[in-house]
């Protein structure tokens, strides 16, 4: 992977908050970001670190490609969470993963909206 710079857990929210509707709340050193109340990214600012919703091929593939960077967290049958070490993590890569886990808890035509202003459709 070629990393272009180093990130930090503050610009992993203010990379989130480029998303629709995303709610930031802090924790003592942590940050819930959410899309109305449902939990897709939890950073944490001390050991600058994020946990990502993702599936499970998502993250299978991100450990396989850069295990230094990314590891497994959670799962439960429909959703794995990605577990990243920011410091080793391409920014554009960190923005896709939160997009991702964005798109799994908004509505298929909030999404739609999204992409399209965006151009990706």
């Amino acid at each position: 992977m070629s990393k272009t710079r180093p990130v930090d857990a503050a610009q992993v929210v203010a990379m989130s908050s480029e998303l629709p509707d995303v709610e930031l709340k802090e924790h003592s050193r942590w940050t819930s970001i959410t899309y109305r109340g449902k939990g897709f990214a939890w950073v944490d600012h001390g050991e600058n670190t994020a946990m990502i919703k993702g599936t499970h091929e998502e993250r299978a593939a991100c450990v396989a490609t850069d295990p230094e960077t990314f590891s497994e967290g959670w799962a439960s049958a429909t959703t794995a969470w990605i577990s990243v070490r920011l410091e080793r993590a391409d920014p554009e890569e960190v923005f896709e993963l939160l997009a991702e886990g964005w798109r799994m808890n908004a509505p298929k035509r909030v999404v739609a909206a999204y992409d399209e202003a965006r151009g990706l459709v």
